[in-house]
């Protein structure tokens, strides 16, 4: 861009009007402007430093949900379970006259769990390993096993402690008191590999309301 400038100069001589040419190069004198390499340097790493934070929050925020999504399944299979064998501790008994107990409970907890439902009928329950890892399994005769728990979900501890020690439905019973199961079982995902998720325990006492006396 030039611009010319006329500039009008009075002398005593007279009335010249002399006519100087200034001619400025405007793209030279002001149009220098632009990023140096410091700058880009800066405006990079600041780029780079927020791609790298939202990537950070985005991953750890995906990863919360999953571990989330994770503990809330386990604990609905748990509890599944548990309902199972709460729903059986109420309608039946504990079969003290099992192999598992020989008339007493000499010891508590017990591995194995075993009732007689409303008709006198054996069901059994019990932690087991299957495919390295642990499985909540019931059973109707004591032979064959239906697992309660999916193969997503490691039972690591199945406990029972059964109360009294001998049957109040006996005769001449020692006690009179309901027969009553605590159960404590703690589970955990099978598919959580690298991730921390922690286990879920879960405990419960059920009564019996069953009445033979």
């Amino acid at each position: 861009m030039t611009v010319v400038i006329a500039r009008e100069c009075n002398h005593d001589r007279g009335n010249l009007i002399v006519d100087e040419t200034m001619i400025y190069n405007m793209y030279n004198k002001n149009n220098n402007s632009g990023f140096t390499l410091v700058e880009i340097l800066v405006a990079m790493a600041i780029f780079v430093t927020s791609i790298t934070a939202m990537t950070t929050i985005f991953s750890y925020s995906n990863k919360s949900q999953r571990v989330t999504e994770t503990i809330s399944e386990v604990q609905s299979d748990a509890r599944f379970a548990m309902e199972v064998m709460a729903q059986q501790i109420r309608r039946g008994s504990i079969d003290y006259s099992s192999s598992e107990y020989g008339g007493t409970i000499s010891s508590n907890p017990q591995d194995v769990l075993v009732l007689l439902d409303a008709d006198d009928n054996q069901v059994w329950f019990r932690r087991y390993i299957s495919e390295g890892h642990g499985v909540a399994q019931l059973s109707y005769d004591g032979i064959t096993w239906v697992d309660l728990t999916p193969p997503d979900v490691n039972v690591d501890l199945l406990k029972f402690y059964l109360s009294p020690s001998t049957d109040p439905f006996g005769a001449n019973p020692s006690v009179n008191i309901q027969p009553k199961v605590t159960i404590v079982m703690a589970t955990k995902s099978n598919q959580a590999a690298g991730e921390n998720i922690p286990s879920t325990f879960l405990q419960t006492t059920i009564s019996s309301r069953k009445y033979a006396r």
